[in-house]
C-alpha cells in the first residue's frame, strides 16, 4: 500500500490554468486525480477534463469509492487530488484515505455564501462540512496560488460567521 500523503486541493473548477501550470509545477507532479462522483458520471466532462492537461500528464477521474480502491494500487509519490467540495474530502477521510492537510483554493460565489477571500466563498452547508473536517483533525488552509501565504481556514471561517 502507498504510504505517501497526496496533496489535496478543493477547487470547484477542477482543472484550469492555475492547476496545470502553477500547482503541478510547485508540487513536482505529473499525476492528477479528480475525485468527484458528479464528474465521473459524465463521460463528456471526463473527456473535457482530460483534454485540459498536457499529454505528458496523467489525469484520472474517479468516484469517491473508486478513488479509495485505487489508492491501494497507487505508486506515485507526488499526487495532486482535486475535489469540487468539502464533502468529498470527508468521505475520502472516513474511507481511510490518508489526508494530512487540505488546500481550499476555489469555491465560487453562490447566493447565500460569504467571501473568505477573492476565490473562496462558503455558506452554512460548507461551514458545517468544514467544522466536520476540523473535528476529524484535518488541517485545512486557504491558498489560491502556490506563492500565496497559507490562511487557516478554520480561523478565517470563524471570523466570518461570528
Amino acid at each position: 500500500m502507498n504510504q505517501a500523503k497526496p496533496y489535496f486541493r478543493v477547487d470547484d473548477r477542477l482543472i484550469h490554468g492555475q492547476v496545470v501550470t502553477q500547482w503541478v509545477k510547485a508540487l513536482g507532479t505529473s499525476t492528477i486525480w479528480v475525485v468527484s462522483d458528479r464528474a465521473a458520471a459524465q463521460p463528456i466532462e471526463i473527456t473535457l477534463l482530460k483534454s485540459s492537461v498536457p499529454p505528458h500528464m496523467s489525469l484520472q477521474v474517479y468516484r469517491v469509492e473508486d478513488a479509495l480502491t485505487q489508492w491501494a494500487k497507487q505508486s506515485e509519490n507526488h499526487l495532486l487530488i482535486l475535489t469540487e467540495g468539502l464533502e468529498e474530502v470527508i468521505r475520502l477521510y472516513d474511507g481511510g484515505f490518508p489526508i494530512g492537510e487540505v488546500n481550499i483554493g476555489g469555491m465560487r460565489y453562490r447566493p447565500g455564501r460569504k467571501g473568505l477571500n477573492r476565490a473562496v466563498y462558503m455558506g452554512e452547508p460548507e461551514v458545517q462540512l468544514l467544522q466536520e473536517m476540523e473535528a476529524r483533525g484535518v488541517d485545512a488552509f486557504i491558498r489560491i496560488m502556490p506563492t500565496d501565504n497559507r490562511v487557516n481556514a478554520y480561523e478565517r471561517t470563524r471570523r466570518k460567521w461570528k
